[in-house]
């Protein structure tokens, strides 16, 4: 990915944690829904483009995204109903955020091969950080580890976290978005660093 896409990812991801279920099975789903929406959808490019629908890449990628993340909470409703529910629309940010980076992304001159390679790396980055974020606010904000299992998801009690007043804040909203604020932070802190070491080295 460029520099561009890789910015439009992290903020996208941030915004999904922020508006998700601060569980680790919804972490679990999510990240794997961002990888097949990744993956797929370089392959499906590669296909249009190996059968001469250049001109319709845009519009055919577009419907291809929507109706994969439908046929995905489909499969969802018949493995984790409660989940699927849990999740709702939540389930279509990842489309949107895949949709918008496959624009930015250099493809020219490269291979199917290459092309992956060059991708899924800052995708497999982005769906750990899911999971971390996901698996701290089901741990320390509601006391509990939460994974999945055919038909339901199977829940472990840790401790109460009533007992400790700020782990709770965890679980809402508005601490998903302290903690994405302070990993965006670090992002860019780190990512303006090496921007400049880089500028530094090539000079």
């Amino acid at each position: 990915m460029t520099r561009k896409a890789v910015s439009v990812y992290m903020a996208a991801t941030c915004a999904m944690v922020i508006v998700s279920p601060g569980r680790l099975v919804c972490g679990i789903v999510f990240a794997l829904e961002l990888c097949l929406l990744m993956v797929l959808g370089i392959l499906f490019r590669a296909l249009m483009k190996k059968i001469k629908l250049d001109k319709l890449l845009d519009v055919l990628t577009l419907c291809f995204v929507v109706y994969f993340t439908l046929l995905f909470k489909q499969f969802l409703i018949l493995l984790m109903p409660e989940i699927a529910l849990q999740m709702s629309f939540v389930l279509f940010l990842p489309s949107i955020s895949t949709f918008t980076t496959v624009f930015l992304m250099d493809e020219s001159g490269i291979s199917l091969s290459e092309n992956l390679r060059a991708n899924l790396p800052s995708t497999l980055l982005f769906a750990g950080y899911m999971l971390l974020i996901s698996l701290v606010r089901d741990v320390f904000g509601y006391g509990t580890l939460t994974l999945p299992a055919y038909g339901r998801h199977f829940e472990l009690v840790l401790f109460n976290s009533d007992k400790v007043s700020v782990m709770p804040f965890l679980a809402t909203i508005p601490g998903a978005l302290m903690l994405t604020s302070l990993t965006l932070a670090a992002y860019l802190w780190f990512e303006r660093k090496f921007h400049i070491m880089y500028k530094a080295g090539v000079n």
